[in-house]
């Protein structure tokens, strides 16, 4: 049998209860990115109210105005809804990321339906998101890409959207 120090006993016990505290606390058992992410949220997280203007990217002409929520939840989680008539379309989901700055990205998908309630294809909407100094407000613009129900794309229009925090 072999024996150990006592010292060395104590060293290996302080050592072991050292990371035991710092796991739960986002030490670097868990890695810098999620120590930073818990303690400080990122400035885009929150819920927002949006108005949104969709156009023919060609042209330019208002195809529809809408107002829409969206929440950015932690790790990239995005949940939309808008003033569109919820019949016709499912619930949204989808991601964002931060790009660099007070720039970020989102892009979220929901289905679609007709009048009578038969699913006819899905959109996607990606947009460039970019968050005002103070982080009460921001400004995006991107794409609504809409697909027929095998998935094929059937035509691409314009979007942007200004918003401020829902409080």
């Amino acid at each position: 049998m072999k024996f150990v120090s006592s010292s060395a006993q104590r060293i290996s016990k302080t050592v072991a209860l050292g990371v035991l505290l710092l796991a739960p606390f986002g030490g670097e058992a868990r890695g810098a990115a999620a120590a930073d992410h818990a303690w400080f949220p990122d400035p885009i997280e929150g819920v927002w109210n949006a108005s949104v203007e969709v156009t023919n990217c060609a042209t330019g002409a208002t195809i529809a105005g809408l107002e829409a929520m969206g929440m950015f939840a932690a790790n990239g989680t995005l949940h939309n809804t808008d003033t569109n008539n919820p019949a016709l379309g499912s619930a949204s989901f989808g991601h964002w990321r931060h790009v660099e700055g007070n720039e970020y990205q989102f892009a979220f998908r929901h289905f679609r339906f007709d009048a009578a309630g038969a699913h006819i294809g899905s959109q996607i909407v990606r947009h460039d998101v970019f968050l005002a100094a103070d982080g009460a407000s921001y400004f995006s613009e991107g794409t609504s890409e809409f697909f027929d129900t095998p998935g094929n794309l059937l035509f691409i229009a314009c979007s942007s959207a200004t918003a401020t925090r829902f409080e």
